[in-house]
């Protein structure tokens, strides 16, 4: 299933999109009225709100009625895309963001949803694709977002140095931003240079709560520059806050 991060990632960006007209809404074959198009963005936008609170077949019902208002909404088939990957309803789920960028194929965050889709399925060629077309979109606002992205799914498919490219660009574009400085300690991590992913560890923890899986880096970069006391501070922060979470009982495992 969908993380919740991924979700409230994914209902802020639609936000966003809203709040700018909604990109692609219609705009292609103009077959639909303003007032018709106003109106499936209400619904849209009402489903974001069910979504959030998972009331998932009132947000399912609003999305139908967007899309029976305005078939061309690029807005209401990304947030069907994302309603049906909630559900596990994969090949719906990829129609529906699929749709979306043929509908918009220029717009940032409808590249990146569907990249994010793909990353997540381990589709890792095919969403560095959508990634660099949402990252060429000259009026996305949030391009940071989709630099994190491609960092974290280039990263997962092995491709270090090209997930430290990415989450390099992204932190240029944004220095304080959490979603990337986590993901960039860990390709610090991995390529052996530990001192570095402790201080972006650091930036990271001064910005965001703590989880296990920050935790759990944090000892394991303690322990690589061996700084015992602090990796055994890290391992029973962790013990204590997530004692039921797979980081806390792997360290058990092992213990």
């Amino acid at each position: 299933m969908i993380s919740r991060i991924a979700m409230l990632a994914l209902l802020a960006a639609a936000a966003a999109l809203s709040a700018c007209g909604g990109a692609g809404s219609g705009r292609f074959l103009g077959q639909n009225s303003e007032k018709t198009k106003k109106a499936a963005e209400l619904q849209v936008q009402m489903a974001q709100e069910y979504l959030k609170k998972n009331e998932l077949e009132i947000a399912r019902d609003k999305l139908i009625r967007a899309l029976e208002l305005d078939p061309y909404s690029a807005q209401a088939h990304t947030m069907s895309g994302f309603l049906n990957e909630t559900i596990q309803d994969l090949v719906v789920a990829e129609l529906h963001y699929r749709r979306a960028v043929e509908l918009a194929p220029k717009d940032g965050g409808m590249n990146n949803n569907f990249g994010s889709f793909l990353c997540r399925r381990q589709r890792y060629d095919e969403a560095d694709v959508m990634f660099r077309r949402a990252i060429a979109d000259p009026y996305y606002k949030t391009k940071e977002a989709a630099l994190t992205n491609a960092g974290v799914c280039a990263r997962d498919a092995g491709q270090i140095e090209q997930a430290e490219i990415y989450l390099r660009q992204s932190l240029d574009f944004k220095p304080d931003y959490a979603p990337a400085l986590y993901p960039m300690a860990s390709v610090m991590h991995t390529r052996g240079d530990n001192l570095r992913a402790r201080a972006f560890l650091q930036r990271f923890e001064a910005l965001h709560p703590v989880s296990a899986e920050s935790l759990l880096l944090a000892m394991k970069i303690e322990q690589a520059l061996g700084d015992t006391a602090s990796a055994e501070d890290y391992r029973r922060r962790l013990s204590n806050s997530f004692p039921r979470s797979a980081e806390a009982q792997s360290v058990e495992a092992q213990e």
